[in-house]
């Protein structure tokens, strides 16, 4: 009885001292990468960068969202690697997937990277920290500048 009292003290006290969780703000998309060009699709790697605005380290072990550009549908992207992340500190997740090139083809291709143009984004991320993750859905809609490396 004494250490169920004791583990429930020290749960109560974890918490409280935890504060409010905020979500990560993001920052913008970089590093777009064509990895594979062949006839029926394009192989695309690029970085999400967001901010961790919390006082304490987490990792994020999956994240996958499908993607919009200027409202048309890209794809399913997925993280490629597991990401450590710092507290109050930048940091970037890899994501990578596929576009058929008929998709490509609806967009403007040449002129992406002078303009700004409309990044949608739905999906889910599953963040934690020692070994208990938490599955995480999100939204994003905002007009960026996209660097290319074509």
């Amino acid at each position: 009885m004494k250490k169920l009292l004791l583990l429930s003290f020290l749960a109560v006290v974890l918490l409280s001292a935890c504060g409010k969780i905020q979500d990560p703000q993001f920052r913008r998309l970089e590093d777009f990468q064509v990895k594979s060009f062949g006839i029926e699709k394009i192989d695309l790697r690029f970085r999400v960068i967001y901010f961790n605005p919390n006082n304490f380290r987490v990792n994020v072990k999956e994240a996958g969202a499908d993607f919009y550009i200027d409202s048309v549908y890209m794809g399913k992207f997925t993280q490629d690697q597991d990401v450590e992340v710092g507290r109050n500190a930048e940091f970037s997740i890899p994501l990578s997937g596929y576009v058929p090139l008929a998709t490509v083809l609806k967009l403007k291709v040449n002129d992406l990277a002078n303009r700004d143009v409309l990044i949608q984004a739905n999906g889910s991320v599953k963040v934690g920290k020692a070994g208990v993750y938490i599955s995480k859905p999100f939204t994003y809609s905002g007009k960026h500048k996209v660097d290319l490396k074509l």
